[in-house]
């Protein structure tokens, strides 16, 4: 399995919006297993801190998914960071899933 990622961090006048992409670039199609309802997280650093995570203070099923991505196709996922204080921050991207390290990370300014 061939799992690529990049996370993007779109600044609006009151949140930053995510937009996790995962990507098989592999020759043949691969089938993900998710743990939870909850497919993919974002965690904001600030000077490697963590500050802010998207699942913190929610409840997601638990339930085993899986998903088939073909041979060079992706899926995206995307999330929010409402009311964010000014500063420099770096976003890490995570898929939720079983045996799969895939993870992205990009840094921004509000």
């Amino acid at each position: 399995m061939t799992l690529q990622s990049s996370v993007t961090a779109s600044v609006e006048s009151d949140s930053v919006e995510f937009e996790y992409t995962v990507e098989n670039a592999g020759d043949d199609a691969t089938e993900i297993t998710f743990r939870s309802a909850l497919k993919a997280d974002f965690a904001v650093l600030e000077d490697g801190d963590e500050i802010w995570r998207a699942s913190d203070g929610q409840m997601f099923a638990q339930m085993l998914q899986t998903e088939t991505i073909d041979a060079g196709d992706g899926e995206t996922f995307p999330g929010a960071w409402d009311d964010p204080e000014p500063g420099d921050y770096t976003v890490v991207a995570t898929l939720n899933s079983s045996g799969d390290d895939a993870e992205a990370r990009t840094d921004f300014s509000v």
